[in-house]
């Protein structure tokens, strides 16, 4: 044929002419060719015995050069000690009808259980039992301090001869106690007002432990202890309804969707397999492929093996998300095992077995790399994401991809050469030492016998949807697909629900729900970091400008205000009116302040500094803490709020003030969601259209094709959006996920029509149907079958990843079966049938 050639079409066909060759060098010994996987796949395996499990959640969900991670580092030096201190909280709400936990005698078991707590409960460490206020807690001033702002409110609401006291006034959310303001939001919700005492009803209380190191222990191994023997605390009483939460509890609970999900790749296995024997068999004992596609599935089990053996022994930690990593692995694995299969049986049956074999090869070769370099560079984008736990999980499925990729066209590629000589020679596929009779043999030879589901594709299907009053339906219906698509996109917001972090039944669930609900929603305790305090003494006008810092933060849409505040600068200012010190004898006059002793809790929020000898002025502070307060109705309001605080300490440089919340790695982290997503698309679609220029020389397909994966990319976004899925870390690597899935179904049909001999439209589509149709049903029915399984994990984050493949393959096949080749029909007539270079 006389042609002009695309010259970018040169690699694809001298790609094609190696495998060419390449098939027949396999065929002359391909015991050699199963060998070095299975040797490569062993030593990998020992990779194991280097598994590191990371579960730090600060590590993994927050961008690596975050400010969340300095403001936490600040928090740990802050308290002067290296291991930190954690905390452990507890909601308590009574089991009353009314609810109401303002009752006297409530009040008193609240004040009991709190004092029993820090002075007469025992923990067990290194098998001695110790008292836990008198060994652990003494250690730090405020875990002594724990939940004294709710203990002198219900003892000072119950007594008479306090409540009138005119130093004392009981109003919420701020109660003023002599010389001190005491913030109740952090203790108390559900608060209705009004009645004769100013306050009527507390739905909840909110107690919080902040526990110490301990010797050898670290803190957050001191609050697991802690909590067994808090927990049998709470067990024996019979007031009040409890939930506990703490840093710790929340780790073992996130490592729960990992346990809860290992059990299922059992029965993921045996689908698998038992959809591939079946897909792979025929009418012809001879021509069937069984036991081809068993190892198919060993094939994509010694990649998943080798990945993560290599990827554990250069120290890549084991996270909760590469659970799925084998599912994922699998499902793509196997894919490559139908393309070759399909390739092999798309050969002239009266050609040598080599012969065969380096035809399917020049066909199925160049099309599962296709596939495997788009699916590396998608899932690669992923590992350049500052945010540890998407990176992580991206590199486990590259490294599967590629060793699935290079053991399918060794190992499975030598094992289909041996199954190619057996065909040959007549024997059958399941007793392969057994010869099958003449007539079976002379079957499987002919060539007039073609499989029930190429005939469906190339005579039934094909002809269908080439119909111009089909393509005409088919296209309004892909309209409407997409407007829905975007609209759900648009639905798509930042949010993050910790209670879709852990497994259904987890024991912290109703805490998160009330977190949600109350605490957040309520008041939270933001707390301000100042790192370089001046030097009061000698720049008194340094004051009015902490003052000013102060009031900005306080002054912020979600904020609290000044009554939320507590600052021990304030509570000076007044204390210094009345003895009119001047400003040099600043610092005199503020340890004397600290020795008043309704005053000494401040000295926890001060760090001192003592000067050299030799200099002159006494000690002054170097840094300091001050908390307010803020309320957020979701995680949208808790990031603006964090970038505000932020943009306003930045005023004042010269403070170096930092703020910070335990959550703020999230709030960072969901700032760069949206640019995580749209940086990975982005980049993903410049890939697709590199690789698919490489290997598809004609343009108006490539165009084509690679439109077709945005329309699946952004169809499995918005219909994740409208299955009930937010923006958060799970959707994102869910979205990185289907970009990668989505290649195989696009790629393989697009890939296959540029590939077809016939010119003539209808014909192209007849052809690629018939050769490519059912592998790419295979295709996806295993990954449905690979995926499904998971729906039955009581998980929320992993029904999300099994939702997400379920939206793949049927936006796959949509866009694969239906709309790629009605719009290339409709779109591409002039594409130029394809000459293959290879000998045919």
């Amino acid at each position: 044929m006389g042609i002009l050639r695309n010259p970018l079409g040169i690699f694809q066909d001298f790609l094609a002419n190696c495998f060419y060759q390449y098939g027949l060098i396999i065929c002359r010994s391909p015991r050699l060719f199963t060998l070095g996987p299975l040797i490569l796949t062993i030593i990998f395996s020992f990779g194991i015995l280097n598994m590191r499990i990371e579960d730090d959640l600060r590590f993994l969900y927050s961008p690596e050069h975050s400010l969340s991670r300095v403001e936490y580092q600040v928090h740990k030096d802050f308290s002067g000690d290296s291991k930190n201190n954690s905390f452990v909280s507890i909601t308590i709400q009574t089991k009353s009808e009314d609810k109401n936990l303002l009752k006297k005698d409530l009040a008193q078991k609240l004040i009991q259980l709190n004092k029993y707590v820090l002075e007469k409960m025992d923990i067990q460490v290194d098998g001695k039992v110790i008292n836990f206020g008198k060994e652990v807690c003494s250690r730090m001033k405020h875990c002594e301090l724990s939940n004294t702002i709710a203990t002198i409110f219900l003892d000072t609401f119950w007594s008479e001869k306090l409540r009138k006291d005119p130093r004392i006034q009981i109003e919420y959310p701020t109660m003023k106690f002599f010389d001190n303001k005491f913030f109740l939001p952090t203790h108390f919700y559900g608060v209705k007002t009004g009645g004769p005492l100013g306050i009527q009803y507390i739905d909840m209380v909110h107690f919080v432990y902040q526990i110490p190191a301990y010797n050898e222990h670290t803190s957050e191994e001191m609050s697991k202890i802690f909590e067994q023997s808090l927990t049998a605390v709470l067990e024996n009483q019979d007031t009040f309804d409890t939930s506990m939460f703490s840093l710790s509890i929340l780790k073992d609970e996130m490592q729960k969707n990992a346990t809860y999900t290992m059990p299922f790749i059992s029965l993921t296995v045996l689908l698998l397999l038992c959809f591939t024997v079946a897909s792979c068999m025929t009418d012809n004992w001879v021509t069937s492929k069984p036991i081809e596609a068993m190892i198919g599935i060993l094939v994509s089990s010694m990649a998943i093996v080798s990945a993560g053996g290599l990827l554990f022994a250069l120290g890549v930690p084991f996270i909760n998300q590469v659970t799925v990593m084998p599912f994922i692995a699998l499902a793509i694995g196997v894919d490559d095992v139908y393309v070759m299969l399909g390739a092999w049986q798309d050969t002239k049956k009266t050609y040598s077995p080599e012969k065969r074999m380096a035809l399917a090869l020049a066909e199925a070769g160049s099309a599962i790399t296709v596939t495997s370099i788009t699916s590396v560079l998608s899932f690669g984008i992923g590992t350049y994401s500052t945010t540890p736990a998407i990176a992580i999980f991206c590199k486990f499925i590259c490294v599967a991809i590629m060793f699935d990729w290079f053991y399918q066209l060794t190992f499975f590629a030598a094992v289909m050469a041996m199954g190619a000589k057996r065909e040959a020679a007549g024997y059958h596929c399941v007793f392969v030492w057994k010869r099958c009779d003449r007539a079976e043999i002379e079957k499987g030879k002919s060539e007039k016998a073609i499989s029930p589901t190429r005939y469906f594709f190339e005579n039934i299907f094909a002809p269908f949807i080439c119909r111009p009053s089909v393509r005409i339906v088919m296209l309004i219906t892909y309209v409407v697909y997409i407007a829905v698509s975007f609209y759900g996109c648009a639905q798509l917001i930042p949010n993050l629900t910790p209670s879709r972090l852990v497994v259904d039944d987890s024991p912290l669930i109703p805490y998160l729900h009330l977190a949600e609900k109350k605490i957040w929603a309520e008041g939270l305790i933001g707390r301000i970091y100042v790192n370089k305090a001046p030097d009061f003494s000698k720049h008194p006008e340094q004051v009015e400008r902490m003052l000013q810092m102060v009031s900005e933060l306080e002054s912020t849409p979600y904020s609290m205000g000044p009554n939320s505040t507590n600052f021990w600068l304030t509570e000076f200012n007044n204390y210094r009116q009345f003895f009119f010190q001047e400003d040099a004898k600043f610092y005199q006059t503020l340890q004397s302040f600290l020795k008043v002793s309704f005053n000494n809790h401040w000295e926890t929020d001060l760090v001192w500094d003592t000067p050299d000898k030799n200099s002159t002025g006494g000690t002054k502070v170097e840094k300091f803490v001050f908390t307010t307060a803020f309320k957020i109705s979701d995680w949208n309001v808790r990031t603006s709020l964090l970038l505000t605080w932020r943009n306003i300490t930045s005023k004042y440089p010269e403070f170096e003030a930092l703020v910070f919340d335990q959550n703020n790695f999230y709030s960072d982290q969901m700032l760069e969601l949206q640019s995580t997503i749209l940086s990975s698309l982005g980049t993903a679609i410049l890939t697709l259209i590199t690789v698919c220029i490489l290997f598809i020389a004609e343009s108006s397909i490539v165009f084509w094709v690679v439109c077709t994966l945005i329309s699946m990319d952004i169809g499995t976004a918005g219909f994740l959006s409208l299955w009930g899925a937010d923006l958060d870390p799970t959707t994102v690597v869910n979205i990185l996920m289907s970009i990668g899935q989505c290649i195989d179904f696009a790629t393989h049909v697009g890939y296959r029509i540029y590939r077809s001999e016939h010119s003539d439209p209808d014909e192209r589509i007849r052809d690629a149907m018939g050769a490519i149709g059912w592998p790419v049903v295979q295709a996806g029915t295993s990954t449905l079958l690979a995926i499904v399984v998971m729906l039955m994990v009581p998980s929320s984050a992993v029904r999300m990843f099994a939702r997400t493949s379920v939206l793949v393959v049927g936006t796959g096949f949509f866009h694969g079966l239906i709309i790629l080749p009605i719009i290339i029909r409709s779109f591409a007539t002039n594409a130029k049938a394809h000459v293959p270079t290879h000998p045919h």
